[in-house]
């Protein structure tokens, strides 16, 4: 599967596992409420971090600034759907939504 869709969800807090590239990994998100912006983080499997409070805006890869080799090896980037780029809100980050958060695979890139 070349372009994934991460889940997203309007809880201010949450976590969950996903497969990418052949590895498991947890993402944790958090709603700001005082920026009005969501955050995540990803770690391993087993707990182990690797990137932590990256904000989420749209049109860079939300990856790149971590060298980690552990982390996914393909762009993950928050995509507006529509004329504002602004970054999401509570309820505008998931499929269907003005922001989808999309990982695209190192086979791709």
């Amino acid at each position: 599967m070349p372009v994934l869709t991460i889940p997203a969800f309007e809880d201010p807090f949450y976590s969950m596992s996903v497969a990418l590239e052949g590895r498991q990994y947890i993402f944790e998100f958090r709603y700001n409420q005082r920026e009005t912006a969501w955050y995540f983080s990803v770690a391993l499997e087993n707990g182990t971090p690797l990137i932590a409070g990256v904000k989420v805006v749209c049109g860079v890869n939300l990856l790149k600034r971590a060298a980690d080799v552990r982390l996914p090896p393909g762009l993950l980037s928050a995509v507006w759907n529509g004329d504002d780029d602004s970054p999401p809100t509570l309820t505008e980050l998931g499929e269907d939504k003005r922001v989808t958060l999309t990982y695209i695979t190192s086979d791709e890139l």
